[in-house]
């Protein structure tokens, strides 16, 4: 496992293998580790309002969501590319 910008990466066949805890390939392409269980697919504002009313209703802001995390992720790679070369 490699820390990049206190972020967990291994190699694609590593956390595949279950062994991303492991993995120290450098010259290989990584990725971040993501969290265990289930991914979460509502955004803090509308889960927040879920919590306060109790009711549980899909989030109408995920579009929003989706860019950022797209903007981010572009981010992570192009710092990555950067230390390996």
């Amino acid at each position: 496992m490699i820390l990049i910008d206190n972020i967990k990466h291994a190699c694609a066949s590593c956390i595949k293998g279950h062994r991303s805890s492991s993995c120290q390939h450098k010259d290989r392409h990584l990725l971040p580790i993501r969290r265990k269980g289930r991914p979460i697919s509502q955004c803090d504002q509308c889960r927040e309002e879920r919590k306060k009313r109790r009711v549980h209703q899909k989030c109408s802001c995920s579009s929003k969501k989706d860019s950022l995390i797209m903007t981010r992720t572009s981010r992570q790679m192009m710092s990555i590319q950067a230390l390996l070369l």
